[in-house]
């Protein structure tokens, strides 16, 4: 390994390189250390900062469409990552670690490889692409400090192309590549579910699907309980608002695909236990753009609260639908995914009023707590300008999952050592990004905060620090 001096020498001279030439172009890996080491960036001759907006560089020649994102099987590398609490090279025992002898499956004698099949293409084209970037910047923070036993991650991604038979392929290639699973992100997830359990690698990754969620292996970052009957773990949230704007006649808006009309089903669950059951559902078609008639029907029927399964676009149409008939639920809810600032850009004034309650803190409390600000610095080095929202949030908090159980196996990790300890994280707090989750025991979190679009921006409004448990 380098000695300090050496390595900032280099990282100077990179960004040296890097601005005077301004036309070429950074790994994000390259970019972030670069800014890690200077505090300053590159904008690009065309006036870009000289980010990549598809799956970045390292992907095999001729690959790429033309819009510059990954198909099929192709590895992308990346660095990234966290600090949590340990030093360059990561500590086990008080002691820097060093690397093993170990050379399994996605060990090197200098790197880790990581695996993530996200859905990239397809129908909603770049739709894990945030997911995505919330592992490299959580990789990069870490490979700043020297990786985990002197060893680098690196991130290799595939994408299923929206489809189930492609995400099962496409796992089964990475459970030969990767020591683990990280942040992948896609609704047909379902495809790989059987897959990480038969070859024994640990999905630290948001499940979507049925048969995801209840994959034995699957330690996902945002649980939901798979026992049939058991709904979104949504209650505590739910009685809230019933406390506090007295909701009393719940919708649901989903997009019908198989994964919205199954989250519908499990949401339906949950208000009936809140005591308060569901009085319309609204399934829409995937391509649909106008939502006047499910907004003015929902107008008719006094709905006052109003949860979806649905992508951002969608959400956001639905917020302009009910600005264009004149009619707001006292909760527009939408769901989780809504949390980011496009949201924010695509329904402008129709977001104002938006509620929604978060199992994470977000980034706008970043002066309230630090691992947040962790995540925002990193981020912004690695991805600058993409959006950092529910699904970037939530894919940090799986690399950060992964890195701890990655420093637990000490110097020869193995894909079995992961998965043991996974099945171990019971109470896992981010060092205080989430209010505590039960990933091995698939337990739905019971510990939210509420935010609330005011003025333009999202604003935490309760509880006054940390969340409600």
């Amino acid at each position: 390994m380098l000695p300090k001096r050496s390595i900032a020498l280099a990282l100077s001279l990179l960004l040296l390189t890097a601005t005077a030439a301004c036309g070429s172009r950074l790994s994000d890996e390259e970019r972030a250390l670069a800014i890690a080491a200077s505090g300053s960036g590159c904008a690009s001759a065309d006036g870009t900062d000289g980010s990549l907006d598809g799956a970045g560089e390292g992907q095999a020649a001729g690959d790429a469409p033309a819009d510059g994102l990954a198909t099929g099987s192709t590895i992308v590398t990346s660095g990234g990552g966290r600090g949590g609490s340990t030093g360059a090279g990561g500590a086990v025992g008080g002691a820097t670690c060093r690397p093993g002898s170990a050379t399994g499956i996605g060990v090197t004698p200098t790197e880790i490889n990581v695996g993530n099949v996200s859905q990239i293409t397809g129908l909603v084209p770049g739709f894990a692409q945030t997911s995505i970037n919330g592992v490299k910047a959580y990789f990069n923070m870490i490979n700043s400090q020297g990786g985990v036993c002197g060893r680098k991650l690196t991130l290799l991604t595939a994408d299923d192309r929206f489809q189930s038979a492609t995400n099962r392929a496409e796992t089964e290639k990475m459970a030969g590549q990767a020591i683990a699973l990280v942040g992948s992100l896609s609704v047909v997830d379902d495809g790989g579910a059987p897959i990480i359990d038969s070859e024994g690698i640990a999905d630290i990754s948001l499940a979507t699907t049925a048969p995801r969620i209840a994959a034995k292996n699957n330690y996902t970052p945002n649980p939901i309980d798979p026992t049939p009957d058991a709904g979104n773990g949504l209650g505590g949230i739910l009685s809230y608002f019933k406390s506090t704007d007295n909701i009393s006649k719940p919708a649901i808006f989903y997009q019908d695909v198989a994964t919205g009309a199954n989250q519908a089903e499990s949401y339906k669950k949950d208000f009936e236990r809140a005591g308060i059951p569901v009085v319309a559902t609204y399934p829409v078609a995937p391509t649909a753009t106008n939502f006047n008639t499910q907004a003015n029907d929902m107008k008719q029927k006094g709905v006052d609260f109003v949860i979806t399964v649905a992508e951002v676009n969608a959400m956001a149409n639905l917020a302009k639908a009910f600005e264009s008939v004149g009619y707001f639920p006292k909760v527009p809810f939408y769901g989780a995914q809504v949390y980011g600032q496009r949201f924010l850009q695509l329904a402008g004034k129709a977001a104002e009023g938006t509620k929604v309650g978060l199992i994470f803190a977000i980034p706008e409390d970043a002066a309230n707590n630090p691992a947040v600000a962790s995540l925002e610095t990193w981020y912004a080095r690695t991805a600058p300008g993409a959006d950092l929202d529910f699904f970037s949030v939530v894919s940090w908090l799986a690399a950060d999952m992964f890195v701890s159980a990655l420093r637990a196996a000490g110097p020869d990790p193995t894909q079995a050592k992961i998965v043991a300890h996974m099945k171990t994280v019971t109470n896992y707090t981010g060092n205080g990004l989430v209010g505590g989750i039960n990933p091995a025991q698939k337990k739905a979190p019971k510990c939210f905060n509420v935010i609330e679009v005011r003025n333009g921006k999202w604003v935490k409004t309760f509880p006054a620090k940390g969340f409600q448990c």
